[in-house]
């Protein structure tokens, strides 16, 4: 059902159907249809600001520390698990990968401190498959919890701690979750516990840890790029006509040369296949895609926020977020006309065209160029 409402807001997302307004230059005429966002919370095409303002709220959790980004991978042996059960199976890897860092961080041998830690739940790969894993910001350290509280540092330089030793963690607490979850009502799978025990014991999972940077703006776009949207973007997806299929560019990690990006590669598949690899990662119904914990949670912070020492509190970038509010409140034009650089315009207000969609659909076209559709 949710894989329909989607379906339904993309049709006539930024259409006649839901209106809009005409722009009309008081000097060439000429005109320009802006129509409004469906405003789907998945929706590949608007929710624009909402990932921008996601994006300065977490720039105000952020501290000034060094931050590790950890991706942990759910193995693609239980991708047929996760697809039955979605919600339980996601809750699971997301309360599992915080409990992992939360375990080795606080461990004495390791650093001794409480951590903080942003993570965002991603089910596809860059070609659209199903790619479940979790990719968390992690703090490099964390708060000491003696009677006077002050940061700690880990005892490696470059990494919160080795790859087996995160692996195998993550590992076992993901199995110890998995037991009692397995005999909940609702929970479907044909395999018993202690096979999919044994099997998974023998696999090594993949938990990816980068070393500590101070600036963490290009993974808080990456991560933000697609909180409020599924998959891809509609830059990276075609139809070719002539070949009544879909084209969809994604990034070849398997040829990836170290030190470079990857090199971009062509997927062309089936028109309905296209539509299942999209629909496939729509969530659960009220699943929360972001969460925040230890010293990133709001309760926590505020527990310690005395405890935190100024210079290692970050500015969040309210002023940023409060102009972009204002102008979209106040409803900021165009400033100059594309054809006479003209600066004066008329707006009139469009009524929602409930017959659009029946139109394009009868008729098999589009709207004239002519008219400027936005």
């Amino acid at each position: 059902m949710r894989q329909i409402k989607l379906l339904r807001a993309i049709r006539v997302c930024r259409t006649p159907a839901l209106g809009g307004t005409l722009i009309r230059c008081t000097r060439c005429d000429y005109k320009r249809y802006q129509y409004f966002s469906c405003g789907h919370s998945q929706c590949p095409v608007c929710q624009g600001i909402k990932r921008v303002q996601w994006q300065d709220r977490l720039r105000g959790r952020m501290l000034k520390v060094l931050y590790c980004h950890v991706t942990f991978t759910l193995p693609h042996q239980l991708n047929g698990m996760a697809r039955r059960n979605p919600t339980m199976v996601y809750n699971l890897l997301m309360r599992s990968a915080w409990q992992t860092v939360k375990q080795l961080v606080s461990d004495e041998k390791e650093a001794g401190g409480l951590p903080g830690m942003s993570c965002v739940l991603h089910t596809w790969g860059s070609d659209l498959k199903y790619h479940v894993h979790v990719h968390c910001l992690v703090t490099f350290g964390g708060l000491d919890n003696t009677g006077n509280p002050r940061w700690v540092w880990p005892r490696r330089r470059n990494k919160l701690a080795s790859y087996r030793r995160m692996s195998s963690t993550f590992r076992t607490l993901f199995l110890m979750g998995l037991a009692p979850m397995m005999q909940q009502n609702g929970f479907t799978y044909h395999q018993t516990f202690g096979a999919i025990r044994d099997e998974m014991m023998q696999k090594r999972w993949v938990v990816h840890s980068t070393q500590p940077h101070t600036d963490t703006r290009i993974l808080e776009e990456y991560l933000g790029r697609y909180i409020c949207r599924i998959g891809i973007s509609n830059n990276r997806i075609r139809y070719d006509q002539a070949l009544q299929q879909v084209s969809i560019q994604y990034n070849d990690y398997r040829h990836q040369v170290p030190g470079q990006s990857a090199p971009k590669a062509q997927l062309m598949i089936d028109p309905l296949l296209a539509i299942h690899s999209l629909m496939q990662h729509v969530l659960p119904l009220y699943f929360q895609r972001s969460r925040h914990y230890g010293l990133h949670a709001g309760s926590t912070l505020k527990k310690y926020r005395l405890h935190i020492h100024s210079l290692v509190k970050e500015n969040g970038q309210t002023i940023r977020t409060l102009f972009q509010i204002l102008k979209l409140l106040l409803g900021v034009r165009p400033d100059q006309c594309p054809e006479c650089k003209g600066s004066t315009f008329e707006y009139e207000s469009l009524a929602a065209d409930a017959s659009y969609i029946w139109r394009k659909l009868l008729t098999g076209r589009s709207p004239p160029k002519s008219l400027h559709y936005a």
